[in-house]
């Protein structure tokens, strides 16, 4: 069991430090206001494997029209 969690915790940074690297080359793109969580240092490599209680910098409505869209 052991083994389990540590692997399991292994490749969670892995893929996380694979999605850093994957925004570093322009892949990927953070839409969040400038005081979220995830642009604090140390804590933007789980900017893409932790996705919840992300300040998003879109207002109400252009929230609206990207669901739509």
């Amino acid at each position: 069991m052991r083994r389990v969690l540590l692997a399991l915790a292994l490749g969670y940074v892995l893929v996380a430090g694979l999605n850093r690297v994957a925004e570093r080359f322009g892949l990927m793109t953070c839409g969040c206001a400038p005081d979220c969580w995830c642009h604090r240092r140390g804590l933007s490599l789980f900017r893409w494997v932790f996705p919840w209680r992300h300040t998003s910098a879109h207002s109400a409505h252009d929230k609206a029209e990207l669901d739509l869209g």
